[in-house]
Parts: structure tokens; C-alpha cells; sequence
């Protein structure tokens, strides 16, 4: 008994002398959106995101600290710079279709995030020896799944919890609102070209339904379907939303020939999705907003909140910002040309 406790004592000052643990570190499993088991440390620390979306509930939640490398794409880096200095200041290591594999491998994180729509996202994830967590943002179901999971992973379920609650009411509240519209509006996204739009796999077209319409583009899929004008002119949309990264502005649409004959231009019913710290009708913490700017440009009438106020509720609740009713003024007010066209060439 002596001799091995003997052995015992020298294995463990040899431990103690190399720095090292003789243990194997404490680990967890966590299954991510797509079923995947993913082995993590107890505590996740060092994490690398390559979804842009994943940035703005990490940082709602409080766990942005736990990032040493990051990714933003469309967003409005001014406000960014004032809200989220840290996240700001990290370096990146590039996007799902752009990944720099031997900068994640210097950085050793515990794991990296990333979306459903990744493909090579296991395959890269056996070879650098990292475990990827897939998310996936594009239906609201999915939506909230993942900020559940972003707050399991980091111990922000109590803070990943409080967002999904205020989301579901929010929604909640929209349909209940447009529940008595006869027949929902048939409208059309335009991408980021006038006659380029998204199909009904895309959060968009979600967040139209939630606020009492119609995707017109009904059984396409994807996000750059370029349409001609005649399809257009079959769906016969009564209303045209463009979305913030448009290189078309409203004026040019409804003062355009091609664009006459259609309900939407001949009923000034063209309008531009206003944008913040992302765009509002991308799936972030601001989407919420989207839908209720959709139910407030379609159906003003069904309205049973202020919306002004619920914009200034939102930032000061989650962004920890003060938005005056100037601030407020310029967000619904942009009308000028995109300013994100060049990011989001690069997604």
C-alpha cells in the first residue's frame, strides 16, 4: 500500500511540474440544430463565430466576451463601433463560404459557430480537430431553437430565454392583430436588384405571413432568384417591399415605365424595410421589428401597439440604447439608396 501510494504522489508532483492536468478536462454534450452531438468543455470560453446572425444574440444574451473571433456582414458598423466595441475589435477568421482553417487552428477555441447551410462544415470540423455548432436562423422555429441552444452552450439559458419570450409574445400579438384580415396581400421582395427576389425558404417570407401577407413567389426557393418582369406582372403584387440593400430607392420604381401597370406602383404601395444595426427582415434580435413594420406599413388600421414606442422599448431593452423620436424619425425614413450593397456581395 506504501509503494503505490508512493507512485501516486509522483505522478501527481509530475503533473503539478509540467503544468498539465493528469485528468481529462470536464466535458459536456450538446445537440445542435441539426442533430448533431457536440462535445464541449464545461465552460465555453474561447468561441469563433462564422454566422453573422449568431453575433447579435450572443451579445443580447452576455456572452459576447466568450468570442475571440467573429464575423458581421451586413451590418451597420458606425452603430456597431458604439454599441459593441468588443465584438468589434476582434479579428475574423472569414465566413462559412470563405473559412481560413489555419487561422481557427491558431486560436484553438473550444468550438466554432456556424449555420445549417454549411455543408463542409463537419467534414472541416473532423479534419482541424474542432467541433462545429450548427444554427440555423431562416424559419422563426429554428430561430428560437438556436438561441436556446447559443444560451445552453454558454450559460446564458435564463438571458437566451427572456429574448425568445419577448419574440413569441411580440409575434403573438401580430397575428392576433391581422387575425380578421379577409385575404392576406399578395407582396413581392425585392433583393438586391429590383427583379431579384427570395423564395419561401427564407426568413422574409416568415416574418410576411406572421404580419398578414403573401410572398408572391411562392414555390421557388433560395435568396438571388432573378424573375423577369412578366412574372412580375403574373403575381401582381399589392405591395412592394424593398429590402435595405436594394440598388434601387422607391422613387425610382414608382416613377419607372416598366413598373406602371402594377396595383403596387399605380397605389404608391412601394416601400423600403428600414435597417438599424442589421437589416430588420434579416433573421437577428431586430427582426421582431420587421414584422411589426410590415403589419404597420400593410394593415396600419390593425395596429394595437405604438409602434414608435416598441422601437424605443426594443434598442433600450436589448442595446441598452436611448433612441429619441429624431432617431426613430430617421430609421422609418430612409428612403436613400442602400448602403450595405458592398457586404453583402461578400456573404
Amino acid at each position: 500500500m506504501i509503494r503505490k501510494a508512493e507512485i501516486l504522489l509522483v505522478l501527481l508532483a509530475g503533473c503539478m511540474i509540467i503544468g498539465t492536468s493528469c485528468f481529462a478536462a470536464e466535458t459536456r454534450t450538446i445537440t445542435d440544430i441539426a442533430g448533431n452531438q457536440v462535445i464541449l468543455p464545461v465552460n465555453v470560453t474561447k468561441a469563433v463565430n462564422i454566422d453573422p446572425f449568431s453575433n447579435q444574440f450572443l451579445y443580447i444574451m452576455g456572452a459576447d466576451r466568450d468570442l475571440i473571433a467573429t464575423t458581421f456582414g451586413p451590418s451597420n458598423k458606425a452603430v456597431l463601433n458604439v454599441t459593441e466595441p468588443y465584438l468589434m475589435s476582434l479579428p475574423s477568421v472569414g465566413h462559412k463560404d470563405n473559412l481560413n482553417s489555419e487561422e481557427v487552428l491558431k486560436l484553438k477555441p473550444d468550438l466554432v459557430i456556424t449555420s445549417i447551410d454549411y455543408p463542409k462544415a463537419m467534414t472541416i470540423s473532423e479534419q482541424i480537430g474542432v467541433p462545429f455548432l450548427l444554427l440555423d436562423f431562416e424559419n422563426p422555429e429554428n430561430l428560437t431553437r438556436s438561441i436556446h441552444i447559443l444560451g445552453e452552450v454558454f450559460g446564458k439559458e435564463k438571458e437566451a430565454e427572456e429574448y425568445i419570450s419577448y419574440y413569441e409574445n411580440k409575434m403573438k400579438t401580430i397575428e392576433k392583430d391581422v387575425s380578421a384580415v379577409s385575404a392576406k396581400k399578395p407582396i413581392y421582395f425585392a433583393q438586391k436588384k429590383p427583379m431579384q427576389t427570395l423564395g419561401d425558404d427564407y426568413y422574409e417570407a416568415d416574418l410576411a405571413k406572421i404580419a398578414g401577407a403573401d410572398n408572391v413567389a411562392e414555390g421557388i426557393s433560395g435568396g438571388d432568384n432573378i424573375v423577369s418582369m412578366d412574372q412580375i406582372y403574373t403575381w401582381n403584387p399589392e405591395a412592394i417591399i424593398l429590402l435595405p440593400y436594394c440598388s434601387a430607392n422607391v422613387s425610382e420604381i414608382l416613377a419607372d415605365p416598366a413598373w406602371q401597370s402594377l396595383p403596387a406602383v399605380q397605389n404608391k404601395q412601394v416601400y423600403r424595410m428600414p435597417k438599424y444595426l442589421l437589416t430588420w427582415e434579416m433573421p437577428g434580435p431586430e427582426s421582431v421589428l420587421g414584422a411589426m413594420w410590415i403589419e404597420k406599413t400593410l394593415y396600419p388600421d390593425k395596429v394595437s401597439y405604438d409602434f414608435n414606442q416598441e422601437i424605443k422599448d426594443f434598442y433600450q431593452k436589448f442595446y441598452h440604447l436611448k433612441l429619441t423620436d429624431d432617431d426613430v424619425d430617421a430609421i422609418l425614413q430612409d428612403r436613400a439608396p442602400a448602403t450595405m450593397m458592398e457586404s453583402m456581395a461578400s456573404m
